[in-house]
């Protein structure tokens, strides 16, 4: 009986501990960069191509733009990138394009997710850079 006393707090204290978004899980997220080129006047050259060396930045939870990534990863040579060992929660990813009416110089491309599963893989599909 007594063991079953000091048991149901434990049980409690632990059953209570929800996890934020973030690094110690098994879901993860992929989507792919592509690159849009622009000549001098604006206009579009070529086709779409999938973008190889693109920094992509991930912020943990429900944070607002302009929030510091958490993390950061390159794509591969065919675009392609992923974030693993993430917990069930909220994401936002992004990525940077060149920007030549922005003060800074660059702006940000954004897509937002949810992991709902603690395995689920989710796809953010594809993250378009402009750049000039």
């Amino acid at each position: 009986m007594k063991r079953l006393i000091w048991a149901l707090p434990l049980v409690a204290l632990f059953g209570a501990c929800s996890k934020d978004a973030g690094e110690g899980g098994k879901a993860e997220i992929r989507g792919r960069v592509i690159e849009q080129r622009y000549n001098s006047n604006g206009v579009a050259v070529g086709v779409p191509y999938p973008l190889a060396e693109q920094n992509v930045y991930i912020i943990y939870g429900d944070a607002t733009e302009g929030t510091f990534p958490d993390d950061n990863v390159d794509t591969g040579p065919d675009g392609t990138f992923r974030f693993k060992w993430l917990r069930k929660g909220n994401y936002t990813i992004y990525t940077m394009s060149e920007c030549d009416t922005c003060a800074s110089g660059a702006r940000p491309t954004y897509a937002r997710v949810e992991i709902g599963d603690r395995k689920e893989v989710v796809e953010t599909g594809d993250l378009l850079v402009e750049n000039f």
